[in-house]
């Protein structure tokens, strides 16, 4: 069976890091969460650009993650999102929930 492995990153570091490499052309604002995927399953993975973000009051799909589009994950490969987090509904975060295009779902806990 597939399995994804979620790692979150809240307000790291990579809106720096986005503006020193696109100092010359396009800039990327407010990227205050990074989100990693690794699959550690035995096959390639499809993993779309969103997720689902659930707090007690409701579900809410975040589907603004840079890169976006579909992406292919061989066994032990990582894949970086990137996005904009209001930080009032992240502190409500209770779990995120991404997907692949066969219809498994991957759940996390998000603890602040």
């Amino acid at each position: 069976m597939d399995m994804l492995r979620i790692r979150y990153i809240m307000n790291s570091d990579v809106e720096d890091i986005l503006a020193f490499k696109t100092c010359c052309s396009l800039k990327m604002f407010d990227q205050n969460l990074e989100i990693h995927i690794t699959n550690q399953g035995d096959r390639p993975v499809r993993v779309p650009s969103y997720f689902d973000l659930e707090t007690n009051f409701q579900t809410k799909r975040i589907n603004t993650l840079t890169p976006s589009g579909e992406h292919l994950l061989g066994p032990g490969e990582l894949m970086a999102f990137y996005c904009f987090m209001d930080e009032t509904l992240w502190d409500q975060a209770r779990t995120i929930t991404f997907y692949d295009t066969k219809g498994n779902k991957y759940t996390v806990s998000v603890t602040h």
